[in-house]
């Protein structure tokens, strides 16, 4: 469905991927730190199956699901099933949880994680979601916050039948970002997208300064799309419900 683009946690990249090793942490660092704060737009780092080796992508959103379970949801393509999670900004809490559920086609995934070490929030920085709203129209505002690129707002450019395309600024590591349009969340951040000339498809930089207003756009399904696939896969996630 997608063509993953500029904002996908590329492993090889520098800017998507962080490589540390828990045993160089103090001795109990992770065991007496306290629990990591998680909300919309918070920075996660989940493992890719090598040693040492962390993708970082970003919160969507952060819930429970019909079941109770303590929920997250970013983008698919930033783990596999079973991959484990650590907040990007409280590593010493140690494992969050693990990635439960993924789809390759709707680009989603949803991690399951343990209540005792997460403190849920509806706000990051400047990022508050208190519910779920209707679709962006073409011209309308709305605005992201990622890990990578900080909270930052945009036209919306085109509707598209799983969700919309948006000149949002963002870079590696801010796939999952919530957007919002005031404190609505209506999709997440999965890729760049090259600008069409005609027969020919233009590749612009990705969005890596605020301040530059010359990037590619950046494709975002739709949250009730997402929601709606997450329910049909009936498993963790199924009947998310915010804060």
């Amino acid at each position: 469905m997608f063509s993953l683009g500029n904002t996908c946690s590329a492993i090889g990249s520098a800017a998507a991927a962080v490589i540390f090793s828990l045993a160089l942490l103090p001795s109990g660092t992770a065991a007496a730190a306290g629990p990591a704060v998680l909300g919309p737009g918070s920075g996660i780092a989940i493992s890719t199956g090598e040693a040492d080796k962390f993708s970082l992508c970003t919160l969507t959103a952060i819930g429970f699901d019909t079941a109770d379970r303590l929920v997250g949801i970013t983008a698919g393509h930033c783990g596999e099933v079973g991959a484990r999670v650590l907040a990007e900004k409280s590593i010493g809490t140690g494992f969050l949880g693990t990635l439960a559920e993924r789809d390759y086609n709707w680009d989603w995934a949803v991690i399951e994680f343990d209540p005792a070490r997460v403190i849920p929030v509806r706000q990051i920085t400047s990022s508050v979601v208190a519910g779920i709203g209707e679709p962006p129209a073409p011209l309308q505002m709305v605005c992201k916050n990622g890990r990578t690129t900080g909270f930052t707002c945009g036209p919306v450019w085109e509707a598209l039948a799983y969700g919309f395309s948006s000149h949002v600024c963002a870079d590696y590591g801010d796939s999952g970002s919530p957007v919002m349009v005031g404190d609505q969340l209506v999709g997440m951040i999965v890729s760049g997208e090259p600008v069409n000339l005609g027969s020919v498809d233009v590749h612009l930089p990705s969005c890596a300064n605020p301040a530059n207003p010359v990037h590619e756009p950046d494709l975002a399904t739709g949250i009730a799309n997402v929601l709606a696939d997450i329910n049909r896969h009936g498993g963790a996630g199924a009947g998310f419900r915010l804060l």
